[in-house]
């Protein structure tokens, strides 16, 4: 049998990715370059010469899982390279002692957020270390595995809320060159691809650190390609729904659809955690925006049981989630973050009083969600058809409202 590592064929590369949209998308480029390079990908539980883990350090449970899936490959792979990049390098400058044993020092390579895209390079390939030196010199022309395609169009946050981690392990906000996007925008037009969908950090920021265009500007030049189908954003803050944005989304320029992290409905734990509104600021946003769009569909985050949070606090934040209607709410019980403001609070949660929150908050999600797909029954909507669902045959997809 010949050994996975030694064969005369094309090396190969395989890839794991943890946490954000943004890092699906550096992993696209990381891909591409690899595979430019002559490498061969193969699926990420067979052997590979190269296997590339793009990490997430968001909460301690993230960098956990991100460590078992680094001495999962490992195993595996006895004889090949593993490369760990993303928030976990940053975050963590032990994460190699941690590893001993795992991992040989000869066969790990650490690769911070900034010389991500320089992996190829780190690898051996010195053409593709100067193409990849800077972060927005290049981008992608297909996103494997999607059927809907996401652009970056700008990296790192300059909020710095208390419970968050991500301004420390990827930098103040960088905005990405608006010709790029485009560039990049019609190659992924040109594949085939019927939605677009916009995502970054921090995206609502897009422009403020360079001035010139803003986020409005992104999608109306991306509007303009020709053949481009949906256009989407993956995530903004209400307060940086613009004017110009909602009548992209009232136009049909923009998808109907806004990804709003709430996180709380009280102002006493929005203020501990940093954010920079109140929740009668938020339901005004949706207010405004719901007047300007009919049955806009309004998803969203909310960090449950933040250090301090009462059963009032609770109370507040369900009653606002229960006002806004959230077609779907991603609910994430607090974890603590060391190198966060928020690890030295006081008051935490105990185990019980989060279950039990997140329990109720969990049923008060479902029926705001099948209240909302409820109004689209007997209703005709265009679908982009994503995967076969059953043996019936029946396809899956997702509207424009994002009603799956």
């Amino acid at each position: 049998m010949t050994n996975h590592t030694t064969s005369r064929s094309a090396p190969t590369c395989a890839f794991i990715t943890l946490g954000c949209k943004v890092n699906q998308y550096d992993t696209q480029a990381i891909r591409e370059q690899l595979l430019s390079a002559g490498y061969r990908e193969v699926p990420p539980d067979t052997p590979a010469d190269v296997h590339v883990i793009n990490t997430c350090s968001v909460t301690s449970m993230s960098d956990s899982k991100g460590r078992k899936y680094i001495r999962r490959v490992a195993r595996q792979s006895p004889a090949g390279k593993v490369v760990v990049t993303g928030c976990s390098v940053d975050s963590d400058p032990h994460l190699a002692e941690k590893l001993r044993g795992a991992v040989e020092p000869g066969r790990l390579l650490l690769v911070g957020n900034d010389a991500k895209l320089s992996i190829a390079s780190l690898l051996g390939d010195e053409k593709e270390a100067a193409s990849a030196c800077n972060t927005w010199s290049r981008g992608i022309s297909t996103f494997e595995g999607h059927t809907r395609a996401f652009i970056k169009i700008q990296d790192g946050c300059n909020n710095f809320c208390a419970y968050c981690i991500v301004p420390y392990v990827r930098g103040r906000c960088r905005s990405r060159p608006i010709e790029s996007i485009i560039d990049e925008a019609r190659r992924l037009v040109g594949a085939g691809y019927r939605e677009i969908v916009l995502t970054g950090i921090h995206a609502g920021q897009y422009g403020q650190d360079c001035g010139g265009s803003d986020l409005a500007d992104v999608v109306e030049r991306i509007a303009a390609i020709e053949g481009v189908g949906r256009l989407r954003l993956s995530s903004i803050e209400a307060m940086e729904v613009t004017d110009r944005l909602i009548e992209l989304g009232a136009s049909g320029v923009l998808c109907p659809h806004f990804h709003l992290p709430l996180q709380s409905g009280s102002d006493a734990v929005l203020a501990r955690m940093k954010r920079t509104y109140t929740a009668d600021d938020f339901l005004s946003a949706t207010n405004r925006i719901a007047k300007k769009i009919p049955l806009a569909s309004f998803t969203t985050d909310v960090l449950l049981a933040f250090p301090g949070e009462t059963e009032d606090d609770y109370l507040a934040t369900e009653a606002v989630c229960r006002e806004v209607g959230f077609s779907r709410t991603h609910i994430f019980p607090y974890s603590e973050r060391p190198g966060t403001a928020a690890a030295d609070m006081p008051c935490k949660c105990p185990s019980h009083v989060i279950a039990d929150r997140k329990q109720r908050l969990t049923a008060a999600a479902r029926e705001t969600a099948l209240a909302y797909k409820r109004i689209f029954i007997g209703a005709r909507a265009q679908v982009l058809v994503e995967t076969e669902r059953d043996s019936s045959g029946k396809l899956c997809g997702y509207t424009d409202r994002y009603v799956k």
